[in-house]
């Protein structure tokens, strides 16, 4: 019985190498393949100029709907197809002005309205301006607070060497400083822009409002005049601010989903998919968030059709619409995906823009997770061979529910965020090669998990 035993560890043992031996000469020629082609970094110029800005509900979207449909045909896909899905639409309009006044000194401060702020009247808002830092700094205030423009103005937390987590510190000033100010009565925020950078270029990004409470204009204001603006209140006197923007918000509207797949030769209805979002802000070309992400997906497909690859399991892409504000791609898509006989083992989300892939965040079971890491060298194939507990992302975290292990690629973070979210986040802040790289990453660990399972 002991011989028996040891000669099934021995059999499992042989098997997994050779199967690690197969995926390793797939992977070397994906790499191979894919620096050869660079088509990824083509595919995102294209996306980048074609539709430019592409906010959910935008001409610019419809247009990057029907480019995708094509570069996935074109890509070799069995089938490409839409999913409906309604989505916000919103627009900034060409007023965005903010105004500092101490006596008679007036500077004007060079602003941006968040995604989904109302409008002000012809004249703007004009309020004393309070600096904070902490919701608590803002529910402190009391009386104080009525009728002014609350500027929130915790910076980035420098010593995180990962930029995401200093800007999961600092978001919430962004994504919910309008509801905290309105409920003390104030008339606008001004917010500082989430990024490391100091300099004169405003960052845009989701807002939301509370029905409860009142909606009052919000801007994001550069790093830049931040601290000018902090410099001015430090100085003793009471300092105005006046702010006017033309935003404004319409009916939703339909849009879609772009979906493509490589049907899995011998267990189809098991998913692994790879995707990023099709919507952009209407701040730059959407190059890093999430062109790229985009262009990385469709080159997944390209290389294993070119290589005449044949999964087990089925691969598909999805570019996911109306990420940045809403998720309602995201949402349909799982609410959709749950009554069908599929079944998604794993989902590959590229997010965080086409720097240099260093590996994985997962979030899974732990024996997924385990299954998982094993790829690690495999992925040093393209760089990336980090695997780490926790990640995934935005458009993928619906599917959760379903036990589907969430996937993230990790790029080197540094840069990210000196363009995200605004005019910065254009394709010459994109290396071709680091893109590349992201590509085969996502690919060789795709195609791993399609052959063996989760």
């Amino acid at each position: 019985m002991r011989i028996l035993g040891a000669l099934l560890i021995t059999l499992i043992i042989t098997a997994h190498l050779a199967a690690q031996d197969q995926h390793r000469a797939v992977a070397e020629r994906l790499k191979d393949q894919a620096l050869t082609d660079m088509a990824s970094y083509e595919m995102l110029k294209e996306l980048t100029s074609t539709a430019g800005h592409r906010l959910s509900g935008s001409v610019g979207y419809e247009k990057a709907v029907r480019w995708a449909q094509q570069r996935l045909t074109d890509a070799g896909a069995d089938s490409v197809w839409t999913e409906p899905v309604m989505v916000p639409h919103w627009e900034r309009g060409p007023i965005e002005k903010a105004f500092a006044r101490s006596g008679k000194r007036t500077v004007e401060l060079t602003v941006c309205a968040l995604g989904g702020s109302v409008g002000t009247e012809k004249n703007g808002v004009t309020g004393r301006v309070i600096e904070v830092r902490s919701f608590e700094e803002v529910r402190a205030l009391g009386e104080k607070a009525r009728g002014a423009i609350i500027f929130f103005n915790r910076p980035f937390d420098r010593t995180r060497v990962n930029t995401g987590e200093a800007y999961g510190g600092a978001v919430n000033q962004r994504s919910s400083g309008a509801i905290e100010a309105a409920k003390v009565g104030a008339a606008g925020v001004l917010v500082r822009s989430m990024t490391n950078a100091i300099d004169d270029e405003p960052h845009t990004g989701m807002m939301r409002y509370d029905p409860a409470v009142p909606k009052i204009p919000a801007a994001a204001v550069s790093t830049l005049d931040a601290d000018a603006l902090s410099a001015m209140i430090r100085g003793g006197s009471d300092i105005t601010v006046t702010l006017r923007l033309s935003a404004r918000s319409f009916p939703d509207v339909l849009s879609s989903n772009v979906i493509a797949e490589i049907r899995g030769s011998e267990h189809p209805d098991q998913i692994v998919l790879v995707g990023g979002h099709l919507d952009a802000w209407d701040k730059g070309t959407g190059a890093h968030d999430d062109g790229s992400g985009v262009a990385q997906s469709i080159q997944v497909i390209r290389l294993m059709k070119k290589l005449g690859l044949r999964p087990k399991r089925t691969i598909r892409v999805v570019l996911f619409a109306n990420e940045e504000n809403g998720l309602k791609g995201a949402l349909a898509y799982a609410a959709r995906e749950q009554n069908t006989r599929e079944r998604h083992i794993a989902a590959i989300e590229s997010d965080a823009g086409g720097f240099m892939p260093r590996g994985f965040g997962v979030t899974a079971d732990s024996a997924s997770f385990a299954r998982l890491s094993r790829y690690a060298a495999l992925l040093e194939v393209a760089g990336a061979g980090r695997v780490t507990a926790g990640g995934g992302g935005a458009d993928i975290g619906p599917l959760k529910p379903f036990g589907t292990a969430l996937i993230g690629l990790s790029p080197e973070s540094q840069r990210y965020f000196d363009y995200h979210h605004s005019n910065h986040d254009t394709i010459d802040k994109v290396h071709p090669r680091e893109l590349e790289l992201g590509a085969v990453a996502m690919a060789i660990l795709a195609w791993a998990i399609a052959e063996d399972g989760l």
